[in-house]
């Protein structure tokens, strides 16, 4: 993994299998890969024959390997999901992997839910292409026989550079209870093209998030979801997050029963433990897709290594909750580390 920094590039950890394997750079679609960039029409070329040396058919070995030895990880008899965030769907792409891989854990692990944190396509498309693919997408991991949560991201907007055929989502923000945990899963909304400020949270959104937690039980412990992180030293991509102050002013209120917020978007691992409320921390969900640059990080991001044909192709998370220890544990099936919650804080393990 290389530990990012972006103040200064001497700050840079190198990679060592990297220098070992300078080649990468040059293997196909390491355009889409290794920069920050996205294939147009969202194809990749063919690449399965390449790497597998065969016509690339069936599932690979490293899949039911890697998901062995996540299901000997993970805690037993607890509230388990599966949790990814930024898949950007392209044709010839790892969707068809990561959906194997998480196949091979739902036959090994019961699973309550799957949590995708938002960007499921590139949002590049004309609207009706955008809404067959993330059609498709939802499809195949309700197929997987769990309950699907997905939190809009702002590329699922169809809005990425400049695409005109901009739609918004039918149901921006939801909840949903598990009573017999006591817990509360809260997903948020936290992009909007037509605001000069687009990343953020409207302000109905947190009038309803302030509901929504004053009205829970009174023995129950809320996570947050959004794609984009609540505050602005968390997100690279602008100055400012919209709202942020009103929507951490609610949080803070509530703060003592609320678990973690949690993010994707910014396609690294993060753990941030600086909230003056002391309560919660936030964290920063890798990407899904298979995907590696240093550019656009924040300070302190962790950027695991990635490449075709193996166990780091892949990224996304068994996340489980025990709501009497008030703990969450991320068992990470391929690049990236195990972390945990724990004593209000998240850490690596």
């Amino acid at each position: 993994m290389v530990i990012c920094n972006m103040r200064s590039a001497k700050n840079l950890l190198v990679n060592m299998d990297l220098l070992k394997d300078i080649s990468v750079y040059f293997n196909i679609n390491y355009k889409w890969i290794y920069t920050y960039d996205y294939a147009p029409d969202a194809v990749w070329e063919p690449w399965r024959a390449n790497v597998y040396g065969d016509k690339g058919e069936g599932t690979p070995a490293w899949i039911d390997e890697e998901a062995a030895a996540v299901a000997e990880r993970v805690c037993k008899g607890i509230l388990t999901y599966i949790l990814l965030a930024d898949s950007h769907f392209t044709y010839n792409g790892t969707w068809d992997d990561t959906v194997a891989s998480m196949r091979a854990l739902t036959e090994k692990l019961p699973i309550d839910g799957l949590i995708h944190l938002g960007d499921l396509t590139d949002g590049l498309l004309p609207i009706a292409k955008t809404n067959e693919i993330e059609r498709q997408c939802i499809e195949d991991m309700q197929r997987l026989g769990a309950p699907v949560y997905i939190v809009p991201g702002n590329h699922d907007y169809n809005y990425f550079r400049g695409n005109p055929e901009i739609r918004y989502p039918s149901t921006p923000q939801y909840y949903i209870d598990e009573p017999g945990q006591k817990l509360r899963l809260i997903f948020l909304d936290s992009f909007d093209p037509k605001e000069e400020l687009r990343y953020g949270f409207t302000e109905y959104c947190i009038h309803w998030t302030e509901s929504v937690l004053h009205m829970m039980p009174k023995d129950y412990v809320a996570i947050i979801f959004s794609h984009v992180p609540p505050i602005k030293q968390l997100h690279a991509w602008s100055d400012w997050i919209r709202n942020s102050h009103i929507l951490m002013l609610v949080l803070d209120k509530y703060a003592d029963r609320i678990l973690a917020y949690i993010n994707g978007h910014s396609h690294c691992d993060h753990l941030f433990n600086g909230l003056h409320n002391g309560q919660f921390p936030i964290i920063s969900i890798n990407c899904a897709k298979c995907e590696y640059f240093l550019e656009h990080k924040p300070e302190g991001a962790v950027v695991p290594y990635r490449r075709l044909g193996d166990r780091t192709q892949e990224s996304f998370d068994i996340m489980q909750v025990d709501t009497e220890k008030r703990e969450i544990y991320f068992t990470r099936f391929g690049a990236g580390q195990d972390r945990i919650v724990r004593n209000h804080k998240a850490e690596w393990v």
